[in-house]
């Protein structure tokens, strides 16, 4: 801190009240989350996903912020593996390069550092993977537009106030929250659950 000032630190009951808070926002999301129409939703999109791979397409995520780490742990998840042994599976996170991101920020803006990714990348049948906790980033609108013109097919992953995001995807899932944290957490989830699926369907294959 400038001038040597000292931030206090928190009090175990500030830690043991937030934990508290964090349960209880989970216990109600649960809740939500069991919606069959999110249900449905969900299920869908992961089953794009398993019959993208399954005929030979790859997947393609991006994210700002936190969802672009998330981009790249799904990506790694892909190419890897989740929790069971198969083959790599082609999968690219738009958000991984600093090099591409800065080059193409700087002679092109920053709208359109996924589009252009999407465009080099991208082929007809692949998916686009694509998270926003507010629905409002202009380059994650632009890639899901790019996308769905390129004939990718495109899922978007956002909280309860991007409901617009669904004019720009194929799959628009909204988590039942407004706050960024629990909007984030959703998000791995559902991605992870579509990952072990496509873990056990090819460690069975």
């Amino acid at each position: 801190m400038a001038g040597g000032e000292q931030v206090s630190s928190a009090s175990p009951e500030e830690v043991r009240d937030l934990h508290a808070a964090a349960r209880e926002d989970w216990a109600r999301l649960a809740q939500a989350l069991a919606d069959p129409g999110l249900v449905a939703g969900v299920d869908a999109a992961g089953q794009a996903v398993l019959a993208a791979l399954a005929a030979g397409n790859k997947l393609l995520v991006c994210g700002n912020g936190g969802s672009a780490a998330m981009a790249a742990h799904l990506a790694a998840e892909f190419a890897g593996r989740c929790v069971l042994d198969r083959e790599p599976l082609p999968a690219l996170s738009l958000a991984e390069s600093s090099t591409a991101i800065t080059a193409i920020g700087n002679d092109y803006g920053f709208e359109l550092v996924f589009a252009r990714g999407v465009r080099a990348h991208g082929r007809p049948g692949d998916v686009l993977i694509a998270m926003s906790t507010s629905g409002t980033s202009s380059n994650i609108l632009t890639a899901l537009d790019t996308a769905r013109a390129s004939g990718l097919v495109t899922i978007a992953l956002t909280g309860s106030g991007g409901g617009h995001l669904a004019a720009h995807a194929d799959h628009a899932l909204l988590v039942p929250s407004d706050y960024t944290p629990r909007i984030q957490e959703v998000h791995l989830m559902w991605a992870h659950a579509w990952c072990e699926a496509v873990d056990t369907v090819w460690a069975r294959s």
